[in-house]
């Protein structure tokens, strides 16, 4: 830890909370002129105006002294799973949220030997694929990972074995990430998922983390620059979507349970693959198992039951939480090691984030917190009439 204020980490928790320079300015009653300085490193800010900042961001005031960790090579472009566009500040935010789930690895990797494995990457460039290509490099990971052809289980568990990374995001009062269901990243040559544990059901939440496999497996050599523009984003979600659904419903095994076509039947279905049964029809359609009668009638059933957000057995079927991270933890702790104060301490991030990222309880913290008071100051005197 520094004993000078960082510039780039006030950027950061700013940029982390979806604010403006103008924003942060307003809220802590210093100029524009002023934040830009300090990010520049060209004024330090003052006690007082970094425990405002702290407090506003609610981010713990070591974090403006600690060290930054170089990712250095193997990073790739941020890919989102999203259900509309998103602004450059929110994506800006969830780089951020990376980079912390890094810096949360790299400290506890300083005790801790997680699992030397990567998931494989194509050569390919990601334009020369055909549909054919996709269902067969999803195939060819499900074997190389030993899942054969079978339903899939403990999705996240698989996932954290292969060396990925999965954690959880959440949001705070400045930047909810509406609308995004997960996003993922090569950093510092290791792969990072990232998904909103507050999605609908476990069966999107599933498919969404697949789609952003697809994304690390398929498109990790897409450079920045492109990866902004929409015919590429758009073109790469496409393909994505389609080692999503081949690898969570093998065409080699999956149409043998398609034996009907009735919603009754794709509860069935949904149950025994943990597959939306919305994603049951696509992928029904996509092999051709079923006439275009049969996938019409399937699409109005949907409608009129109004299924396509709200299906069966939403509230039934569960994902387990990420554990590689949490396990980790708690392995420290429990031997002694280090303490939950001194995790705290290491990370400098909010109890909250920390928490969330860590899949740790909301309580993990409660016995380490001091309340933090606002900075209050007196911008007025004289008596009162």
């Amino acid at each position: 830890m520094k004993n000078s204020v960082i510039p780039s980490r006030i950027t950061e928790a700013r940029e982390a909370c979806a604010l403006s320079m103008g924003d942060l300015a307003e809220r802590i009653g210093v100029s524009r002129q002023s934040v830009s300085k300090y990010e520049k490193g060209i004024m330090s800010p003052s006690v007082d105006v970094l425990q405002s900042i702290s407090f506003l961001l609610h981010f713990p005031v070591e974090f403006f002294y600690k060290e930054e960790i170089g990712a250095g090579t193997g990073t790739s472009p941020l890919f989102f799973r999203s259900k509309s566009n998103i602004a450059k500040k929110v994506k800006t935010a969830c780089k951020n949220q990376v980079k912390w789930v890094f810096e949360i690895r790299n400290q506890l990797e300083t005790y801790v030997e997680f699992v030397d494995q990567r998931p494989p990457t194509i050569d390919i460039n990601h334009e020369d694929l055909q549909d054919r290509d996709i269902e067969e490099i999803a195939l060819s990971v499900r074997n190389e990972w030993e899942l054969g052809d079978a339903p899939i289980e403990d999705l996240i568990g698989i996932l954290e074995n292969q060396g990925i990374i999965v954690a959880q995001f959440s949001g705070n009062e400045f930047c909810s990430f509406n609308g995004i269901d997960a996003y993922s990243s090569w950093y510092g040559g290791i792969p990072y998922i990232i998904y909103n544990s507050a999605q609908k059901s476990a069966v999107r939440t599933r498919f969404s983390i697949l789609h952003e496999l697809g994304h690390l497996i398929l498109h990790s050599s897409i450079p920045e620059e492109d990866a902004v523009k929409k015919e590429i984003v758009d073109f790469a979600d496409m393909q994505a979507d389609r080692f999503a659904a081949a690898f969570l419903l093998p065409a080699t095994s999956f149409p043998k349970d398609v034996r009907g076509t009735s919603l009754s039947h794709l509860e069935i279905v949904k149950k025994k693959w943990g597959a939306a049964m919305s994603t049951i029809i696509r992928r029904c359609e996509t092999l051709e198992l079923l006439t275009d009668n049969q996938i019409g009638y399937l699409k109005r059933q949907m409608t009129t039951n109004r299924y396509w957000h709200n299906e069966p057995l939403d509230d039934v079927l569960q994902i387990d939480p990420p554990e590689m991270l949490r396990d980790a933890v708690y392995l420290l702790i429990d031997n002694n090691i280090i303490t939950r104060r001194t995790f705290l301490d290491l990370c400098a991030l909010p109890p909250k984030d920390l928490q969330c990222i860590c899949s740790l309880p909301d309580d993990f913290f409660d016995n380490c917190l001091q309340k933090q008071r606002p900075v209050l100051k007196v911008v007025k005197t004289g008596k009162i009439s």
